[in-house]
C-alpha cells in the first residue's frame, strides 16, 4: 500500500479528526458512483450482456467484500490442502498481482517454484513454497482454469475471486472482517454486505479475541475464522524449513512487513512476550532493493533476530543476511466447524460435471 493510500485508509476511512470526517463526506459521491458501476457490473453478467465461463473443473473462491488483508491467501492455503486431504487433485489460481505475466504462469506443478517473483508475484511463490499441489497465475482466470485442468487438477482454488464474475464458482466462501462500511473510495467495501447473497458460506475472521463475534445477517452458513502463529520459517539455500516459534520467546527482535494491514503480524509477535525494537515498514507487495536490506542490516546490527511475513521472505531471502538471523511468521487459520464447511465444499465439487 502506497504511503498516500495508507495515509487515506488511517485518516479518511476511520474518519479521524476534522479531516478525517471532511474527507469522508467529499468522498461519498464518489462512492456512490462505484456502487452505480458495481450494480451495473452484476446486472450486465446476470443478464448475459457479459458472458459467465464455466470451467470443466471445479472452482471453489475464497474472497471478500473489501480491499486490505482478511487473510485471503492463508485461507486458500488451507483450504486447498484439506481439499487434496480428501482425495482430490487440487490447483490454487492467482490473479499474480505484482508479476509481470500477461498470460497464464505455472508457477509449481508440485514440487516447488518455477517462477521467481518478479514473473508471478510474491503472494504466488509463497504458496508455491507451501502447497504440494499445482499453483497458477492468470490475469484472465478462466486461462488459468483450463492450465489447471490440463496438468491434471479436478478442483481449483481461486484466490479474491468473488468479485471476478467472468468465471463461474461453484462454491463461493466470502471472509469478512469488522462491520459494514462505506464503499471504496471513501471507504474500504469493494461490495455492500447485501453482496453476501451471492454467497455459499460467509467466514468471520476474529481479529479481537476480546471482541464479540458479530455475524452478518442473512441464513448462508456461517463460521469462525481466527489466525494463530505455528511456526518460524528459515530459508535455506531457498528451501523452507520450519523452526519452533517458541524461539522468539525473551529475544529482541526486529520486524519487517511489507503487507496490507501489518497490525495483526504485530500482534502476533508480541504474543510471545518479544522484545519489538526496530520495525522496518514498507508498501505492499514491496520490491526488496539492496538499498532496503543495508537499512535492515544497519538497523539490526545489536539485534538477534529479524522476522517477517512470509509474503515478504520470498523477497528478502535473496539478500546475504546472516544465518538464522531472518525468519518469517507462519500464521495459519483456524477454522470452527471445518469439517461441516469442507463436507459442504466437497458435497458441491464431487457433482457431475456440465460440458463447458
Amino acid at each position: 500500500m502506497s504511503p498516500l493510500l495508507q495515509r487515506v485508509r488511517d485518516v479518511v476511512w476511520n474518519r479521524r479528526g476534522v479531516r478525517g470526517w471532511a474527507a469522508w463526506f467529499a468522498l461519498q459521491p464518489a462512492s456512490g458512483l462505484f456502487a452505480t458501476v458495481v450494480t451495473l457490473r452484476r446486472l450486465a453478467y446476470r443478464i448475459g450482456v457479459l458472458r459467465v465461463h464455466r470451467a470443466r473443473i471445479a472452482v471453489v473462491s475464497v474472497g471478500n467484500l473489501s480491499v486490505g488483508g482478511t487473510g485471503k491467501t492463508p485461507v486458500t492455503l488451507w483450504l486447498a490442502r484439506q481439499l487434496a486431504a480428501a482425495g482430490l487433485r487440487v490447483g490454487i489460481l492467482l490473479r499474480g498481482y505484482s508479476g509481470r505475466a500477461n498470460g497464464v504462469t505455472v508457477v509449481s506443478k508440485g514440487a516447488g517454484p518455477e517462477a521467481d517473483v518478479e514473473t508471478a508475484g510474491d503472494e504466488a511463490v509463497m504458496l508455491a513454497k507451501c502447497f504440494d499441489g499445482v499453483v497458477v497465475t492468470a490475469r484472465r482466470r478462466a486461462d488459468g482454469v483450463a492450465a489447471a485442468e490440463q496438468l491434471g487438477c479436478e478442483v481449483v482454488v481461486l484466490d479474491d475471486g468473488f468479485q471476478h464474475l467472468a468465471l463461474a464458482r461453484d462454491f463461493d466462501l466470502v471472509l469478512v472482517s469488522g462491520g459494514q462500511r462505506s464503499l471504496l473510495p471513501a471507504g474500504p467495501m469493494r461490495e455492500p454486505f447485501a453482496a453476501l447473497r451471492r454467497a455459499d458460506a460467509v467466514a468471520v475472521v476474529v481479529k479481537d479475541e476480546n471482541a464479540p463475534v458479530v455475524a452478518p445477517g442473512g441464513t448462508k452458513p456461517c463460521f469462525v475464522v481466527r489466525f494463530a502463529p505455528t511456526a518460524l520459517i528459515e530459508s535455506d539455500g531457498g528451501r523452507w524449513r520450519e523452526r519452533p516459534i517458541g524461539l522468539l520467546s525473551g529475544h529482541r527482535i526486529a520486524a519487517v512487513a511489507g503487507v496490507a494491514n501489518p497490525m495483526p503480524f504485530y500482534t502476533a509477535l508480541r504474543q510471545w512476550e518479544t522484545q519489538l525494537g526496530e520495525i522496518f515498514e514498507f508498501p505492499d507487495h514491496h520490491a526488496y532493493t539492496r538499498a532496503d536490506w543495508q537499512q535492515i542490516m544497519r538497523g539490526t546490527r545489536d539485534i538477534e533476530m529479524v522476522v517477517t511475513t512470509e509474503k515478504d521472505l520470498v523477497k528478502l531471502e535473496h539478500f546475504p543476511f546472516p544465518r538464522g538471523k531472518l525468519v518469517a511468521l507462519r500464521i495459519a487459520p483456524q477454522v470452527e466447524g471445518a469439517e461441516t464447511l469442507i463436507a459442504m465444499i466437497l458435497e458441491r465439487v464431487r457433482l457431475p460435471r456440465a460440458a463447458a
